[in-house]
């Protein structure tokens, strides 16, 4: 232990503690097995691990079979050397290992030559029972995406369809048929399932179901393509440390730098000038709407100058990375109704004021609904993305690493006649927040621990706003408000003839935020040939929501009875406070992978979820039930009783194994068992 006597021993208790609130990490593992030129197995054999950018290094030995197990590493190209006492040493050079995966180099033969040997690997071997697929930044960079998201190459992993999102269903794919809300992100080890929403209601944001997006739906918010290292998509009989939910698990992990300085600047420009005009502007002899897309931003990475260096190498390093984007999508409406001039000058006072809020006609009066007339426009809705990001990474010594990353990812997207007329915008502000720590310990060589940190925020408002597109004159807010309120506070919405074009929407329509805390650590002794994990995560999620003080709307049946004031239905709803729902989730596993020899690896544990039902922080909770299980006695229950009972024994065993039939072909057959 000499070698952490700088340390407070207060770290060293904490990251020592035997997963006191952890799950999976954001690491990956190499197994192999080493043999004499006869065949022989050879015990005892030093392995080493090394990350030169870095200045990272692992170490263990073979134990009596010649198998040896190095879990909890960093996903890197690293540099293996394997060394004993009257043979040859044998280095492997650009060992490529990915996040979330188990690699084999297979038999490492050893030789009494005098001279090393040196080889050159791009990839070991599968260890592992889990499906999955693994895209790297090699990969990233020379593949051209659509939107500059690496949401499109998780169409690439087995199992996965897509999915149309929606405002109730946000989730964008299907993991072999699952719900499209059972998919797990994770950035860096911790999760990334901390969306809000746009709504009065929450959904399946509150619980924690889907991962932060950006305004155009993007994972940007989380991490730009640039600020990615590389990501996993596991969609079946993965490993007891992965759960949650039961669908895909995304594994993210954002770049770092290293000991040599880089960087790039980028920008992507699309522009109108470049188009033709849209098929439906051209028959309605409309303008060509612009489109405009630039994307630009930076990365740089290095090392950080400092006085204090480790085996001649800094030790501590840097990554950021900038990227924005300015879009004008082109929009060409469907025939729309607005009320027709002899409407609007038979109107008088408020109502006169509402009815010159919409667009003049564009078109002749439409036979059958009195008071209204054709309308039809193009035009182009901004969007605005920004995701600012910086990580430091700090070796301590050669068994302690520490890692620190913030991102700040604020967008906005403006759409004009979102369920409203043309001449009413939805202002939609999203800004997600995440701040991630964590430490990577070895004890010993064969006790390792990672635990990781994170506070996340993820906020949504959407209002709405008239202006005058199209000839529209906005009304005065005396018009759509009482005194006692404002536009800010207060929601007023419109709707005519049960019709979304011959709507009107001004005010706040909802302002949420979804706040979450996990804490994650996962502790590993490796013995012979057994690599073990203990591990427990805990989250909470602290939601939310608001919707403003005062809302009116009204339903005329047509123009022509609010021209004439006719009676119509009416809701006034004046919240008497706002919602904070909260979420505490635990898990807990134990696992063991055991490379029985040198092509067959059998992985198996317990994965034990705690999910107990939601609360609220000023007890508000919504009514429920009570002897749900027995209809003829069900009665409404007294409010502020949970929504349902804590289950207690949601234990779920999983089994797995993977066996390289083929080494040459890289043949490997995978199979498991297990409850998610």
């Amino acid at each position: 232990m000499a070698r952490f006597r700088n340390v407070p021993q207060w770290v060293l208790l904490l990251l020592a503690l035997p997963a006191i609130l952890c799950a999976q990490s954001a690491s990956t593992a190499l197994s192999g097995r080493v043999v004499d030129q006869d065949g022989a197995l050879v015990p005892q054999a030093v392995i080493s691990v090394t990350d030169e950018t870095r200045a990272m290094r692992h170490q263990t030995t073979t134990g009596p079979e010649g198998l040896f197990v190095l879990d909890q590493i960093p996903p890197s190209t690293y540099i293996v050397r394997v060394e004993k006492e009257g043979f040859a040493a044998v280095e492997f050079e650009n060992v490529v290992l990915n996040v979330s995966e188990r690699r084999s180099l297979g038999d490492i033969r050893l030789t009494q030559r005098l001279a090393p040997i040196t080889i050159n690997v791009v990839a070991p071997l599968p260890d592992s029972p889990a499906v999955s697929a693994v895209v790297d930044r090699h990969f990233i960079d020379n593949q051209p995406l659509s939107g500059r998201s690496f949401q499109r190459l998780i169409e690439l992993s087995p199992g996965i369809t897509l999915h149309t999102s929606s405002l109730t269903t946000q989730g964008q794919f299907s993991a072999n048929g699952q719900r499209p809300s059972s998919n797990y992100f994770t950035v860096d080890g911790v999760s990334a399932n901390f969306a809000s929403v746009a709504s009065t209601f929450l959904y399946e944001t509150a619980g924690g179901g889907v991962p932060s997006f950006s305004a155009s739906g993007t994972t940007t918010s989380l991490a730009s393509v640039d600020a990615v290292q590389e990501f996993s998509v596991q969609t079946s009989t993965y490993a007891p440390e992965f759960g949650r939910q039961p669908g895909a698990q995304v594994s993210i992990v954002t770049r770092s730098g290293t000991d040599d300085l880089h960087g790039g600047v980028f920008n992507y420009l699309r522009n109108s000038i470049f188009d033709a005009n849209n098929f439906f502007a051209n028959r309605n002899y409309l303008p060509k709407p612009g489109i405009r897309q630039n994307d630009f931003g930076f990365v740089a990475g290095g090392p950080v100058v400092l006085p204090s260096v480790y085996n001649g190498r800094r030790r501590t390093f840097f990554f950021t990375s900038y990227e924005g984007v300015r879009l004008r999508q082109p929009v060409v409406t469907e025939p729309l109704e607005v009320p027709t001039i002899a409407a609007r000058n038979a109107a008088t006072g408020a109502l006169k004021d509402i009815l010159n809020s919409f667009p003049l006609p564009t078109g002749p009066d439409i036979a059958g609904s009195p008071g209204a007339a054709r309308y039809i426009a193009s035009f182009s809705n901004p969007q605005s993305v920004d995701a600012a990001s910086v990580r430091i990474d700090h070796t301590v010594n050669s068994g302690f690493n520490i890692f620190g990353r913030y991102n700040y990812a604020p967008s906005e997207d403006r759409q004009r006649a979102r369920f409203c007329a043309a001449s009413c915008v939805a202002l939609l502000r999203y800004r997600t927040q995440t701040a991630t720590a964590g430490a990577t310990m070895s004890m010993m060589p064969a006790l390792s621990n990672d635990l990781r940190f994170n506070v996340s925020e993820a906020k949504v408002k959407q209002s709405y706003y008239i202006d005058s597109f199209g000839g529209a004159i906005p009304p005065p807010a005396s018009s759509l408000y009482p005194s006692f309120t404002t536009r800010e506070q207060g929601y007023v919405f419109i709707e005519v003839n049960n019709s979304g074009s011959n709507t009107i929407s001004d005010g706040l329509f909802s302002d949420n935020r979804q706040r979450q805390w996990n804490v994650v650590d996962v502790l590993t002794y490796t013995r012979g040939t057994h690599a073990l994990k203990f591990g427990v995560d805990y989250r909470r999620l602290s939601s939310f929501t608001y919707s403003g003080s005062y809302k009116r709307a009204f339903r005329p049946d047509s123009i022509v009875a609010l021209v004439e004031n006719s009676p119509a239905p009416a809701t006034v709803i004046a919240p008497a406070h706002t919602l904070h729902p909260m979420y505490n989730n635990f898990s807990a596993f134990a696992q063991d992978s055991w490379r029985l020899n040198g092509r067959l690896t059998l992985t198996y544990g317990l994965r034990y979820e705690l999910n107990p039902a939601p609360s609220e922080r000023n007890n508000n909770l919504p009514f429920t039930v009570s002897n749900l299980d027995d209809p003829a006695a069900m009665d409404l229950a007294p409010q502020g009783t949970r929504l349902y009972q804590t289950t207690f024994g949601d234990v779920a065993p999983r089994i797995g194994v993977a066996h390289t039939i083929w080494p040459e072909k890289r043949l490997v057959l995978r199979g498991g068992f297990g409850v998610f």
